[in-house]
Formats: structure tokens, sequence, C-alpha cells
């Protein structure tokens, strides 16, 4: 479980705010409240570009972070800052269970130094690990730190689950193949929270702690773990596929269907060559081939797939509710997986999805696929894939 820190687990986002309008203040910027707390739980970087515009970032930007960490300083050593409800117990009631923890800033040492002084707690103390922005080399909204507290913590991302309070927190785990689990403490609503990517939204650590059995329920509904070792098995059954339909003078993209425990329910390939149709994608395959036989109310479904899943196929996993799709290697921006929305009805989830597992296999089949076929159409997109 990774922890936002900031919003989340200390009540710190209005002195950001303020903050921030008196450092754009102190540059000759009048900036209203209002305009920066939509910003809250980006980078400094991307919060200022956002705000002022690139030619505001380059003339200004650096000064604005320095003035805004001296003017956020000087409002924590003026203020006690909150600690959000049973944040130590939710730590020890997680780590009870065999749940390691991580929490992830964008601030600097020095920054969070003053934040922790601040609220009277020693947050590192009650986690196993730390990530801050040095460690990142892109802020939020980019998937960078939540990367980083999962490399941290020896984990895959899909045994990973933040925990954050702003819509950038929840872009940011999407990006890193991590479910986001929202709360509601630092000021963003339920529905932004979730049309960002939470899975679920809580009113605050209390309130997680309380109900912190359905909450982790609801990040991992598996029974299995699905560390890395378990990912590449499963992609080595999908690469397996895409070869046969290699075999078959099929562009080589291969998908398994299976629950979090391996067992594989439907396997499918790329069938656009041999029947015509523009839909046969490898995933398509192998939904058609589970067609009714998946329980209703099953949430542990895992789709892996050699090459990034198209708009169409995302949008079917959803249908299906996967919990997790997995895939090799990735797709054109225009194709893949960041554009479909998060769904808005509470009965749907959006699967956590992660990258870049064995992507070199993936390819490599694909390089096999151009020295022995010569169909134009499809030749262009392989080549766009290898050139991407």
């Amino acid at each position: 479980m990774i922890f936002d820190i900031d919003g989340t687990l200390i009540d710190t986002n209005l002195a950001h705010v303020e903050a921030w309008v008196r450092a754009f203040a102190r540059l000759g910027y009048k900036i209203p409240a209002d305009r920066i707390e939509v910003e809250i739980g980006k980078g400094g970087d991307k919060l200022v570009s956002s705000v002022v515009g690139q030619s505001g970032e380059e003339c200004d930007g650096e000064s604005l972070r320095r003035v805004q960490q001296d003017e956020f300083l000087a409002i924590a050593a003026q203020q006690r800052f909150p600690v959000f409800p049973r944040v130590p117990e939710l730590f020890r009631a997680l780590r009870e269970r065999g749940i390691r923890t991580a929490l992830a800033t964008s601030s600097n040492q020095r920054h969070l130094r003053g934040t922790l002084e601040s609220a009277g707690i020693d947050l590192p103390a009650l986690a196993d690990e730390m990530v801050t922005k040095d460690d990142a080399e892109a802020s939020k909204p980019a998937p960078d730190l939540v990367l980083a507290a999962a490399e941290a913590l020896g984990l895959s991302p899909a045994q990973c689950a933040l925990v954050g309070d702003t819509p950038y927190d929840a872009e940011s785990a999407h990006g890193a193949g991590v479910v986001c689990l929202g709360v509601l403490s630092g000021g963003f609503g339920n529905e932004e929270l979730r049309g960002a990517g939470a899975r679920e939204v809580w009113r605050d650590t209390g309130h997680l702690l309380e109900d912190l059995p359905h909450a982790l329920d609801v990040a991992s509904p598996g029974k299995a773990r699905l560390d890395r070792p378990r990912l590449e098995q499963l992609m080595r059954e999908a690469l397996a596929v895409a070869r046969e339909g290699l075999e078959h003078g099929e562009v080589p993209i291969g998908a398994v269907l299976a629950r979090s425990d391996g067992t594989i329910l439907a396997r499918g390939y790329n069938e656009l060559q041999h029947t015509g149709d523009r839909t046969a994608h490898a995933e398509m395959s192998a939904f058609r081939r589970v067609a009714g036989r998946i329980e209703p109310g099953s949430r542990d479904l895992v789709l892996v797939s050699t090459l990034e899943p198209c708009v169409m196929c995302t949008g079917a996993a959803m249908e299906a509710a996967v919990d997790t799709v997995v895939f090799g290697l990735e797709a054109p921006a225009d194709s893949g997986t960041h554009r479909v929305s998060p769904p808005s009805s509470p009965e749907a989830i959006m699967p956590r999805i992660v990258g870049n597992v064995l992507p070199s296999e993936s390819r490599a089949l694909l390089q096999e696929w151009l020295r022995t076929n010569g169909h134009r159409e499809q030749r262009e997109y392989v080549e766009q894939l290898l050139g991407l």
C-alpha cells in the first residue's frame, strides 16, 4: 500500500494553495486561490506551466517554486498541520496483515521535514519505504513516483495500491498499473476522483481503516499474488498463442484470459487475415471463446496480451469486469489504453493496466513476421509498432 502524504495523511492542501498565491504575487502574478486549488496534487513544474503557461514556466518557474517552498515552510512554522484520523493505527493494521507500506511524496527533503515537524508525526517510522521527488524523473500525474515506490517495496505494480486525495494521484497510479483508492480529505469530490481512475472513495484515513477489509478486496479481489514471475508466466502463454498465429500467417499477437491464480480460461490470436474481420483481435478472440462461462460477479480476471490492447479490447475488458490487463509491447498512443476513460457507473471498474512485461519477446515475434510476410496494410502497422 503506497500513501500520498499531502491531503491524504496530513491536512496541508490549503497551506499549499496559500503558499502558491503568495509566491505568484511576489513575482508579479495575480492568481486567485480557486485557480490554484484545482491544480493541487500536481508537481510544481506542471502546476506553474498549467497556471501561467509555458512562457511563464520558462521565465519564472524555478523562482516560483523556490518562493512557494519558502512561503509554505513559513506557514508550517506558524501553525500545526492536522494529521488525518487514525493514521498510525492504519499503518499498524496493514503491518499486522503482512502488507508492506510506502510513502510517496513529490516534496523534497526540506519541504517534507517542515511538514512532519508541523504535524508532529514521524511518518517514515510508520512505513517500510519512502520515495520523494528525488527518486522520480517526472512529477505527478506522471507515473514515475508510484513506480519508484513499487520498486522500493520490491513488488510488481499489480501487487500495489495507492491511497491518494487528488485526481493527479489517480492518474499517476493508473499510468503505473497500480490501483488507486481515493480519499475525500484533500478537497476533491467523489466524481472527480473516480473520473480520474480511483476504484472507490472513502471519507478519510479513519474511514479507510474502518472499512479496511473491503478496501483490500477492492484493491486486490484475486486470491493469488500477481508478482513479476507470475506475470511473466502468463505472458509466455500469450507469446505461445501469438506464435501459433504466426504459423497461420497472422500478425503474431496473442492473448490469454486467466484467473489471478494462473488458471487459463481462454486463448486467442489475431485472426484478421483469415477472417477479414477487423474486430478479430487476439483479445476479442479470447473473450469470444469464454463467452457465457464467466461466473457473474467474478472479479479476479487477468487479460494478458503481447501487445497493448486497443480501445475496443480495453472496453471489452471493462465490460467483462477484468481486474488486471497486462501487455508486452506498447501500441501507438492513439490506439492504446490511455484513450479509455475510467467508468462513472459505481458497478464498473477501470482495470489496472501493467505494461512492458517481456516486451522484447513480443518484438522478436513481430520482426520474424516482417521477414516472412508481406501483407501491405498490416506490414505498415507492424513497422509502426517496431518503430515506437
